[in-house]
């Protein structure tokens, strides 16, 4: 799937990240959303490596359980390693 974000959340955040989704996309913008967008059967991993390598942009859903995320770290240190933007949604006073 062609996608123009990726959008990185802790699954805390699901609501908030569904709700950023699709209001990005009620404007044109097609996301990348896990586990909405990884196929049955597809390493995980691999599919969240690969999709934020064909983004154009990284949407970070901000908050203290995702700035304690490990795998966001990985997720928004990929984005900036691949020349990927990254645009923060804070949602808490971080």
């Amino acid at each position: 799937m062609t996608h123009d974000v990726f959008i990185s959340y802790s699954s805390a955040d699901k609501p908030t990240a569904d709700a950023a989704c699709a209001t990005l996309e009620s404007k044109g913008l097609r996301c990348w959303i896990a586990p909405r967008d990884i196929l049955p059967g597809e390493e995980w991993g691999g599919a969240i490596v690969r999709a934020i390598a064909n983004a154009r942009a990284l949407v970070l859903v901000f908050s203290s359980r995702a700035n304690t995320s490990k795998q966001i770290v990985r997720e928004v240190e990929r984005a900036v390693n691949h020349g990927i933007p990254v645009i923060p949604l804070r949602i808490e006073n971080v």
